[in-house]
């Protein structure tokens, strides 16, 4: 499989990083189709047309790289025509500044409702790197991964500001105040009551996601487990299998499924790429053998408020094993 950005070439400047953030997640040079450098575009002495006809048609990973530029391009909507009809899988990436309620993107091809994200917002680019790891072989370094999307993140920044200087005038009105921008978000692509990510420091930080359901339902199972053992020292690496061990006893005693000991290890990535984590061991090779959760959030998290305790609670309550012999039989009595 491949991946294919599907872009406006007056946005190459968003593609350009987002290749670069690609390579260094340890997708080869032959896996990206981007037509705006020649080194991963179109062969020389090839039909443009033709070429793209028959990459699409092999069924890549799209990336829509969507914005005003985007829609105004007949090149790019007939690319995403294409890649649509064939039902490729997809990821709708937005720059920056383009508008999710203008009536080319609700009227479009893409379904609005479907989940997409702002390039410049970090930790959705870090469940997108995560879905990316169903289809492809990802580095394993995850201190490398966190400090390429940290780049990242500062480099769309500077091509953002870049942007708005030589801006000029175009057909399709950008929406000036952030708030409006944020409400279609909300309308367009969010199930769920959209909740206020605090900003600041870790602990706000790490609040936040859990208040904004952003952590997944095996994160949150590991935090039970450190919770309930008091347990801030984690083992990793070689010692990976002794940590999952110990899990899975403790999910026997609590009566609890085996989804933390199954995904223990993509836990822990996650953790680390949210910044929760720290390596506090290393072997004599210097690879990682133990992490601890950053004192931050360890120093309170024996005390975490009650509406994040009681979401926590809700995960676990609904990952207990049910048992048909606990069930009370209708005695068919109607009291």
């Amino acid at each position: 499989m491949k991946i294919f950005i599907s872009h406006s070439s007056r946005n190459k400047d968003y593609g350009i990083l987002l290749v670069e953030l690609l390579r260094n997640l340890g997708i080869k040079e032959d896996e990206i189709i981007f037509t705006s450098n020649v080194a991963y575009g179109i062969p020389v002495g090839q039909n443009i047309f033709h070429w793209l006809k028959s990459q699409i048609e092999e069924k890549p990973f799209v990336i829509y790289l969507l914005s005003e530029q985007y829609y105004e391009s007949i090149a790019c909507l007939n690319e995403m025509g294409a890649a649509w009809i064939i039902e490729n899988d997809h990821a709708a990436i937005f720059t920056p500044d383009f508008d999710l309620s203008s009536e080319e993107f609700q009227s479009g091809a893409l379904d609005p409702r479907e989940i997409g994200f702002y390039i410049n917002d970090e930790e959705r680019v870090l469940s997108f790197i995560q879905l990316l790891s169903n289809s492809f072989k990802l580095s394993n370094n995850t201190i490398l991964i966190s400090q390429s999307v940290k780049k990242f993140i500062t480099e769309i920044g500077k091509v953002k500001s870049e942007s708005k200087l030589n801006q000029q005038p175009s057909r399709i009105p950008i929406t000036p105040k952030r708030e409006k921008i944020e409400t279609a978000v909300a309308e367009t692509i969010s199930k769920t009551e959209p909740v206020q990510i605090e900003k600041g420091d870790l602990y706000s930080k790490f609040l936040g996601l859990i208040r904004a359901n952003r952590l997944k339902v095996d994160e949150l199972l590991l935090l039970h487990y450190i919770i309930d053992t008091s347990k801030v020292k984690l083992m990793t690496g070689w010692q990976k299998e002794h940590e999952v061990s110990n899990i899975t006893e403790w999910e026997k005693i609590n009566d609890i499924k085996d989804v933390l000991s199954k995904n223990y290890a993509g836990v822990l990535n996650r953790f680390e790429l949210r910044g929760f984590t720290e390596v506090s061991a290393v072997t004599n090779y210097g690879n990682p053998k133990e992490i601890t959760i950053k004192n931050e959030i360890a120093s309170k998290i024996l005390d975490l408020p009650n509406d994040v305790n009681l979401k926590i609670e809700a995960i676990v309550k609904d990952n207990f094993y049910e048992h048909p012999d606990e069930v009370e039989e209708d005695d068919g009595l109607p009291f």
